[in-house]
């Protein structure tokens, strides 16, 4: 068997030294962009994913990837876009119940008080094993999820339609409280989990999946919350969702289960999160499964905000009733509701209440989603939009539902399949629920031909390189354009391996405490059924290794770890990851860490 896998990633001086030329930041709105490439991961032996991020300065910035086998760049990727702000909201307290989560537990257990502020939910320990991923990421358990997008099925909880049902989550920011009652995870981990549907055009309807229907699921492995659960307190996390591949680990499927035999690349997934979101139980040993309780609350994610309607996708609000004692620029301000974030109409509103709202660009509207004041809920709506300013066409009239037992994230007026041109649109508010005031939580309006202005930040992006030759060396670059230039990456080369034998990356210790420590690395399996292990000893001979475990069958990385038990204190160990299958061994660089 071969030892040290053929693969490798092939940097220089020189290439740093341009990194640093090309990627010095500049002040806001008068740079081009800068370009950072970061460390690709295989798709099996004829595939790459390639990471990077890029700086855009503020400034509406499209990216692409050259490739080929030399610095001629003989291949380019379709040109993307780097997407709107992150401007979206959603936020859920849990304080009048469940408020259209679920879980697998038997019961579903509300506390109206006694959370990290009012009500929360818990999450009891279950028996009841998910088998679906075993050949990918292993056994998980469910815990609290929520349907963010159009996938909403029959007998499931409702959907939320963040973004009318297409929410992006690249780089999104995730707050959270949790706390471990009596929790002791046994081996697992809790961590954010995301499932999309990448053929979505079969489903007839939105509660209806079609024939073969395909569900990628993808877990951030990058950020866990296990630690937080051991004080038995409250404890607020906040995080984002990188959106690079060494961050994530692709959950793959169970051998013989197609509908999860579907790989989609994490861009995808977290681009159109349409199915469902998580904070999973992972890595469950159903001979060892995990105890005790964990309570959340306080949840919200802060996403992209595709709106036409707000200012920095070129939205501008023209007019407004008058003699509120609210703005109106909350109705654009991204969120469906909460205290401060709504409008409520002057006292005894009589005939239409009209907001106009101008588009910088001729846009085509193709949804509009209305959300409801809980407290002064509006009724009849309708919605005009006009090329000129001066002929004014229906685009929709209804009602909005008054409330949503789901509670107030779920209580809206949703219109899609529409397909109409605008340089104007005009909401008016017919009549209330109550006649004391009429309100609405938030306006958007979804479509296309507008030009998104994106955070002056980096943003994390990655694509795959596909139908490559087992063995070749592929050089690339990443390429970002925006109205101040061009800027192209350093070129990166990397070596594919020859053979399927498992790819593997040492990774970091943690949790070095009282004896013990937690090592992890990074395994591909590249296809074929895997099993691995950690070498570990005072030297790098090591002398003792972990129990060998099942690593699955993907052609995609995954973490991988295991805890290292009766250590003493005060010596270096030295470890490293160890993989097998039917092509071959390979073993990751050697790593230390001091024992505590």
């Amino acid at each position: 068997m071969a030892t040290s896998p053929p693969r490798r990633f092939i940097g220089s001086i020189l290439s740093a030294i341009v990194s640093i030329v090309v990627c010095g930041t500049g002040h806001a709105g008068d740079s081009p962009p800068d370009v950072k490439p970061g460390s690709p991961t295989l798709l099996g032996i004829t595939g790459l994913s390639v990471n990077g991020k890029i700086h855009s300065h503020g400034l509406p910035t499209t990216w692409h990837v050259e490739s080929g086998l030399t610095t001629d760049y003989s291949r380019k990727t379709d040109v993307r876009e780097i997407p709107p702000k992150l401007a979206a909201y959603y936020r859920e307290s849990w304080d009048d119940g469940w408020n259209g989560w679920k879980s697998w537990c038997p019961k579903e257990l509300h506390f109206k008080d006694g959370g990290l502020r009012n009500g929360y939910i818990r999450y009891e320990a279950i028996q009841r094993d998910d088998h679906n991923h075993d050949d990918g990421i292993g056994t998980v358990h469910l815990t609290p999820y929520m349907y963010p997008g159009s996938v909403s099925l029959r007998n499931a909880p409702p959907s939320a339609y963040l973004a009318a049902g297409d929410p992006d989550f690249r780089d999104a920011i995730v707050r959270l409280a949790v706390r471990g009652r009596d929790w002791k995870p046994n081996g697992t981990e809790l961590i954010w989990w995301s499932q999309s549907q990448s053929n979505i055009e079969v489903n007839p309807d939105d509660m209806t999946l079609g024939p073969n229907y395909k569900h990628p699921n993808w877990s951030y492995t990058g950020h866990n919350l296990t630690e937080l659960l051991s004080t038995g307190k409250w404890e607020s996390a906040e995080y984002r969702l990188l959106n690079d591949t060494n961050q994530w680990s692709y959950c793959g499927n169970r051998d013989g289960e197609p509908r999860y035999d579907a790989y989609w690349s994490i861009d995808d997934v977290q681009r159109h999160l349409n199915l469902d979101l998580f904070h999973m139980v992972v890595f469950v040993d159903p001979q060892n499964r995990p105890t005790g309780a964990i309570d959340f609350d306080e949840f919200e994610v802060v996403y992209h905000n595709y709106s036409l309607a707000i200012p920095s996708n070129g939205g501008r609000l023209i007019s407004a009733p008058e003699n509120s004692a609210d703005l109106p620029a909350r109705l654009t301000d991204g969120w469906r509701n909460g205290d401060g974030k709504m409008w409520t109409s002057a006292t005894n509103p009589a005939g239409p209440l009209e907001f106009i709202y101008e588009f910088a660009r001729p846009v085509t509207i193709e949804k509009v989603q209305l959300h409801q004041h809980p407290e002064w809920p509006s009724r009849e709506v309708e919605v005009l939009v006009s090329e000129d300013g001066t002929d004014w066409q229906p685009l929709i009239r209804d009602e909005i539902p008054e409330r949503h037992v789901a509670g107030p994230n779920y209580a809206f007026l949703l219109k899609k399949g529409l397909q109409t041109k605008a340089r104007q649109a005009r909401v008016r508010i017919l009549s209330g629920y109550k006649a004391e005031h009429w309100g609405l939580g938030e306006i958007e309006l979804f479509g296309s031909g507008a030009e998104y202005t994106p955070d002056d930040d980096w943003f994390h992006v990655n694509v795959d390189l596909l139908e490559l030759q087992p063995g070749e060396t592929c050089h690339y670059r990443f390429v970002a354009t925006n109205a101040k230039g061009r800027t192209e990456g350093p070129d990166q080369v990397f070596s594919l391996p020859a053979d399927p034998g498992p790819h593997v990356i040492t990774g970091s210790a943690s949790r070095i405490r009282n004896g013990t420590a937690k090592v992890e690395g990074r395994l591909s399996p590249l296809g074929r059924k895997t099993e691995y292990h950690f070498e570990y000893g005072p030297t790098n001979a090591y002398g003792s290794e972990t129990a060998i475990r099942y690593g699955g069958l993907q052609i995609t990385p995954r973490l991988v770890f295991d805890a290292l038990t009766d250590l003493k204190p005060g010596v270096t160990y030295h470890y490293r990851l160890v993989a097998v299958n039917e092509s071959g061994t390979s073993r990751g660089e050697d790593a230390t860490f001091h024992a505590k």
